[in-house]
């Protein structure tokens, strides 16, 4: 467990971290952050309905977390960073490979520098072979392996493999008692390739406090309750520049890139996922953050960082101000994403059928009362179901909108007598749902709008259908 404290035992004022939060909000995007200094958490705050106690999608920043388990196999013996990893796999191998195959490295995966013009989850997800690895092999490279940084979830997928290529085990089995044990981790599961192997790029969760950890470790040079966890010196190279990435557009993602971690602006560094996942560590600072977050200008959340939180760390303790503290206490116990408001209606209306679409919608039934309604989704033959309340949330745990099941928090309103809006927060993903029913003319229509789409998150069509009652 992480010790508390308050913001200016550790040399930051509780105005300060008032004002960060304000910044976040007008981003509207921003889940939770957990931020530490000298060793303690300084501030913390989840919008509802995020919850500390809810592992939420890490993305690339799974990443990092491969990454270790490379330090942790090359200080074991089992691997060196110039091995090459076509030697791993040599059935994997097509008949005549592209010799630049033959010369890639474990550090050319780890630097993003493989020598592909692009990431090669494009050829290896969208082939019909459901091996990754000889989809790999058999993507086209088009730069001498070192020689150039292309973000490439592929590369990162082929750490993962060659973890368990040499240990038999799976990522979360292997850092299971090398780093998740001694980090208080709970037990936690990484999205899985047809071959059953972990996918390394992406695809892991952790709750917010656990990145937290993770950040705090990396600040402390890989050391935890006074032992050393990660290797030092591979944590040293890990972190630090390896290879040139300034032909990036945004600030921090340009000044260099090591093993899976990102360098910043600052003299900071930082593994990072998809709209806004950090473990943010600024030595200069003594200081790591950790954010969750669901928006598409991941750059934003840094910026705030940069102009806000860092020039108010001090070197020295500063005087408690308990005005301060208590308004920043009353703004992150009522810190919340906002619910539609109420009245609800009884109504009933039920669909026919729609007609033909591409997600495999048959009909829709809406029930609505008083205090919530609940939509029922007749879906490629089975029964996907989500309730939401008026000027409340409900919490679900439904396949509805999605391709998979997903915990979601919703709320509804009726914007006039014909059109109602039901607003669901997947409170582990970055998404949040807007679904719009209208009935005009004895047609029903379904639209559903998402803040974001990537993996796991399905486009949707309009959706319209004949009313059996109008």
């Amino acid at each position: 467990m992480l010790l508390r404290t308050t913001p200016e035992s550790v040399g930051i004022s509780s105005s300060a971290i008032s004002r960060f939060i304000d910044s976040l909000a007008e981003l509207d995007s921003v889940h939770s952050f957990m931020l530490l200094r000298h060793g303690k958490v300084a501030a913390e705050l989840w919008n509802a309905p995020y919850r500390p106690d809810v592992p939420h999608e890490l993305f690339s920043l799974s990443k990092s977390f491969t990454s270790a388990a490379i330090g942790f196999a090359r200080q074991e013996g089992k691997l060196q960073l110039d091995d090459r990893i076509a030697e791993f796999f040599p059935e994997k191998l097509p008949e005549d490979p592209d010799p630049r195959f033959l010369r890639m490295t474990v550090r050319h995966l780890l630097t993003m520098s493989s020598g592909h013009d692009r990431c090669a989850l494009c050829y290896m997800i969208n082939r019909h072979e459901p091996d990754f690895v000889k989809s790999f092999f058999r993507s086209p490279l088009v730069y001498e392996p070192g020689s150039r940084f292309v973000y490439n979830s592929g590369a990162t997928y082929m750490l993962s493999a060659i973890i368990r290529r040499l240990t038999g085990e799976n990522l979360t089995e292997y850092l299971r008692p090398r780093l998740f044990a001694p980090l208080g981790f709970g037990e936690r599961e990484w999205e899985k390739d047809p071959q059953g192997t972990e996918l390394g790029g992406w695809g892991f969760r952790l709750t917010t406090e656990e990145i937290a950890r993770f950040a705090q470790l990396l600040l402390d040079g890989g050391r935890w309750a006074g032992r050393q966890i990660l290797p030092a010196d591979y944590l040293e190279l890990a972190t630090s520049f390896q290879i040139d990435n300034s032909m990036n557009t945004q600030p921090d993602w340009q000044v260099g890139y090591g093993f899976q971690f990102w360098r910043c602006r600052h003299n900071a560094y930082r593994g990072d996922g998809a709209f806004g996942q950090y473990a943010l560590v600024m030595p200069d600072q003594d200081a790591a953050l950790a954010v969750t977050s669901g928006m598409r200008n991941m750059q934003s959340v840094l910026d705030r960082v940069w102009e806000i939180l860092l020039p108010a760390m001090q070197d020295a303790p500063l005087p408690e101000a308990a005005v301060e503290q208590q308004a920043l206490r009353a703004k992150i116990a009522g810190a919340a994403f906002p619910v539609l408001p109420g009245p609800g209606r009884e109504i009933r209306w039920e669909t026919v059928e729609f007609e033909p679409n591409t997600i495999g919608a048959e009909t829709l039934q809406l029930e609505s009362t008083a205090s919530s309604c609940r939509l029922i989704l007749r879906r490629n033959g089975g029964e996907e179901i989500l309730e939401a309340g008026f000027g409340r949330r409900i919490d679900n745990h439904t396949r509805f909108g999605c391709s998979c099941l997903r915990r979601m928090a919703a709320s509804a309103a009726w914007r006039d007598d014909e059109t109602l809006e039901v607003l669901a927060h997947l409170y582990e993903t970055p998404y949040r749902l807007r679904f719009l029913l209208r009935r005009e003319n004895g047609v029903l229509t379904l639209e559903r709008n998402a803040n974001l789409l990537f993996f796991g998150l399905e486009e949707w069509p309009l959706l319209c259908g004949r009313l059996s009652r109008a």
